[in-house]
C-alpha cells in the first residue's frame, strides 16, 4: 500500500478542516433532522474516529480530544490538535489480523481484527460523520463541492451538476 493509514487519516482531516472553514458559526447547531446530531457534533465525532482507530493499532487506549466547548472554534481546535497528535504517533506499516480490537458501536460491542476494525468500522464511520457535516453545510447554502470532500474533484464556480444544457 503506497498510502499509510496515518496519511489517509491526515488527508481526510485536512478535507474536514477545509469544509469546516467554509461553514459560518451560526450553522454549527443545525442538523438534518431533529433526532440527528448537529453539524458541530458530527465534525467532532468524525475527528474523534481518527484517534479512536489509530491508537488501538498501537496497543494504546484511544484518546479523545472532544471537549464540552461549543462552536466553530472548538471544532477547528479539535481537528488541529488531532492532526498534531496523529503526526507525533508512530507510523503503522502493517496491520496484524491476529490481533482483535474491541469498541462500542452504538449499543453493540464489536470485536474485529485490525484490518476490519480500520476498513469496516473506523473509515466508514469517519466518512459517515464527515458526510453529515457536508450534507448539513450544503443543505444550508454553504458553497461546498465534491472537491472539498475528497480533495480531488474540481468544478468551476457556479457549476451545476444537474442543470440541463
Amino acid at each position: 500500500m503506497s498510502c499509510t493509514i496515518k496519511q489517509l487519516f491526515m488527508g481526510y482531516l485536512l478535507q474536514l478542516e477545509s469544509i469546516i472553514e467554509k461553514v459560518p458559526p451560526e450553522l454549527f447547531s443545525k442538523s438534518l433532522a431533529d433526532n440527528m446530531f448537529s453539524l458541530e457534533m458530527n465534525a467532532k465525532i468524525a475527528a474523534n474516529f481518527v484517534l479512536r482507530g489509530y491508537c488501538p493499532l498501537l496497543e494504546e487506549e484511544a484518546i479523545s480530544l472532544m471537549s464540552d466547548e461549543m462552536g466553530k472554534t472548538a471544532v477547528v481546535r479539535q481537528i488541529i490538535e488531532t492532526k498534531k497528535l496523529l503526526n507525533k504517533l508512530p507510523e503503522i506499516s502493517s496491520l496484524d489480523d491476529n490481533k482483535v480490537l474491541t469498541d462500542k458501536a452504538g449499543f453493540s460491542e464489536i470485536k474485529l481484527c485490525q484490518s476490519n476494525f480500520i476498513y469496516q468500522y473506523i473509515v466508514p464511520n469517519y466518512f459517515f460523520h464527515m458526510g453529515m457535516v457536508y450534507a448539513i453545510a450544503k443543505s444550508n447554502g454553504v458553497t461546498v463541492s465534491k472537491g472539498d470532500f475528497d480533495g480531488l474533484h474540481s468544478y468551476p464556480i457556479g457549476f451545476n451538476l444537474v442543470a440541463k444544457p
